[in-house]
């Protein structure tokens, strides 16, 4: 059965400060208990062990918040896009924000993800020449692979980033990293690797995802 034929929506929600320490497992626990609260009309899956057939976009890192989360549920019906937008926000648990759902079609599918962008904010312990980071266009790292820790250039995961300072030693970062099944780039290990070019303590961090970001053969 194609994608179109099935009754698949995608709903668009945010994740705030509040709940940002979920693990993923837990996440999902919660919005399948938000689904039966709400009485949606999900389907679930044959077998054994049913369970519902969802599928989240990209799942957010642990200390992250975000404000362009989404997941696609498969239901046994119809609905109105409002109304399952009203029911759903009351039965998730605070923190968790409803934005919209819309009936899937044509949407591009979450396996053509390529980049996010995320919004970093922090506090560095000596001042930084700020946007030093971002003109290298070398700086190595190790980055644990599906074979265990490697070397990699993390400048090869950056398509750009603008660091500037907004206080007395605190700085915002505005980054679009590659993100998704074929290349990620988790934006903690980013300012780790910050932190240590700069040989500064950085606290007081906070990121948030701002944006989703699919690649260009998706659109065609």
């Amino acid at each position: 059965m194609s994608q179109d034929a099935k009754i698949i929506y995608r709903i668009t929600y945010t994740k705030d400060e509040g709940v940002k320490y979920i693990s993923h497992l837990d996440f999902l626990r919660c919005v399948n208990r938000a689904f039966k609260r709400a009485k949606m009309p999900v389907k679930y899956s044959q077998g054994f062990n049913p369970h519902i057939l969802q599928n989240i976009a990209l799942p957010c890192p642990v200390g992250v918040s975000s404000e362009c989360e989404m997941l696609d549920i498969e239901m046994t019906r119809t609905l109105d896009c409002d109304a399952l937008c009203r029911d759903l926000g009351a039965a998730m648990p605070r923190g968790i924000k409803i934005l919209k759902a819309e009936r899937r079609t044509n949407h591009p599918d979450f396996f053509d993800i390529s980049s996010a962008r995320y919004a970093i904010d922090f506090r560095s312990d000596a001042p930084i020449e700020a946007d030093a980071f971002d003109k290298e266009e070398c700086y190595i790292i190790e980055k644990k692979s599906k074979r265990g820790m490697k070397e990699v250039n993390i400048k090869d995961f950056v398509q750009s980033m603008h660091t500037t300072q907004s206080g007395d030693c605190i700085y915002h970062i505005d980054a679009v990293i590659n993100a998704g099944s074929q290349s990620n780039l988790k934006p903690d290990l980013l300012v780790s690797a910050m932190a240590k070019y700069y040989g500064a303590n950085f606290c007081d961090i906070k990121i948030v995802r701002k944006e989703i970001f699919y690649s260009e053969a998706s659109k065609n």
